[in-house]
């Protein structure tokens, strides 16, 4: 045999064991293309998706004053609707200094629509921090202020044929704002009093308008992952999402999949075990497969994408084995869909 033949052989021969020995992350998302930095928090204050909601009564994790909602449902969408000018209070007391708030939002005919967040301190009053966005035409109108501090605004054109993914973060002064994954705001220096209330507001000008509301999250943001796996030896994740009854990993989850590998990269003795949970909702065989291949997507991700040693990771799944939290209320099965990276 030529050496050129020879050579040709041992590279088939490499690149074969080299396929073997690590998972490819074959159907995921190039999550080192997406530019994302938005890390959701960890410790849930807040949470409703209107699972737990009946299309002839009020939403039961809310407060509802002025006009009425209503729960819409079928192909594949459930939402809580306002047609009509309506303050929404959610049945939370106490805000973290830290923060972050993600809300899904469908706005319908979105000539004038309104959807106002305010966070108030114990006492009530004016001082806190307000959060507004306003359709109007083809755009979306963000505007952060506090009582006397313009924070920050801007006008992002979404698709308004889909639901908008909005999201806030509050970190030691730093308010950022994101429409899409896309950071639109970003404020240093700000100061915001100790807040303990928050109220929605939607507000609507126009026939055959409407805002629909999908998801409302509000957490705790918690320190980097890096810190948290040199303390305690495991990391709890909320922010790796998947589609729906599939292991192909949201674009969204890039910017926590990112702080792992480099958490990974700048500790080369790092070994991790990637847990997958999910909650009790369907089949407990059908959910221990699911949860299995998710964390298999998670290693086939760091590994074939951020180049982290196969051997390094391992992967298993617990379906709804060990749950955090009652899988009787959404907050409850929301903190249960989570995935864990444990020291080894």
């Amino acid at each position: 045999m030529r050496l050129g033949s020879a050579c040709f052989s041992l590279a088939l021969l490499l690149g074969g064991m080299a396929a073997q020995a690590a998972p490819q992350a074959a159907g995921q998302p190039d999550l080192t293309a997406v530019k994302a930095d938005f890390v959701p928090g960890e410790k849930v204050i807040f949470y409703d998706d209107f699972t737990d909601m009946t299309g002839d009564e009020p939403p039961p994790h809310w407060k509802v004053r002025g006009g009425a909602v209503t729960l819409k449902v079928g192909g594949g969408v459930r939402q809580l609707t306002a047609t009509d000018r309506t303050e929404l209070t959610p049945n939370l007391k106490g805000i973290p200094k830290n923060f972050t708030l993600e809300t899904e939002v469908k706005f319908d005919n979105p000539g004038d629509l309104r959807s106002v967040w305010s966070f108030h301190p114990k006492d009530g009053g004016e001082e806190g921090l307000y959060v507004w966005t306003q359709t109007h035409g083809t755009g979306l109108v963000v505007h952060l202020k506090t009582l006397h501090d313009e924070i920050g605004e801007a006008e992002p054109e979404p698709d308004f044929s889909k639901p908008i993914k909005m999201a806030l973060w509050v970190q030691n002064g730093r308010v950022r704002f994101y429409v899409n994954g896309q950071r639109v705001v970003d404020a240093n220096q700000v100061d915001l009093p100790p807040l303990d209330t928050a109220m929605l507001l939607a507000e609507l000008y126009g026939d055959n308008s409407a805002i629909g509301y999908r998801m409302v999250r509000l957490a705790e943001s918690t320190p980097d992952f890096s810190q948290v796996i040199s303390s305690t030896g495991r990391y709890v994740t909320h922010g790796i999402l998947f589609d729906t009854d599939s292991d192909r990993i949201k674009t969204e989850s890039a910017a926590v999949i990112k702080s792992i590998a480099r958490g990974l990269e700048t500790n080369p003795t790092l070994k991790l075990r990637i847990d997958g949970h999910t909650d009790a909702t369907g089949a407990a065989e059908h959910n221990l497969d699911l949860s299995k291949r998710r964390a298999e997507a998670v290693k086939a991700v760091l590994v074939a994408q951020f180049h982290v040693a196969a051997d390094r990771l391992t992967a298993s799944g617990l379906g709804a084995g060990k749950p955090v939290d009652s899988n009787d209320t959404p907050q409850g099965r929301a903190q249960n869909r989570r995935v864990e990276f444990v020291k080894q």
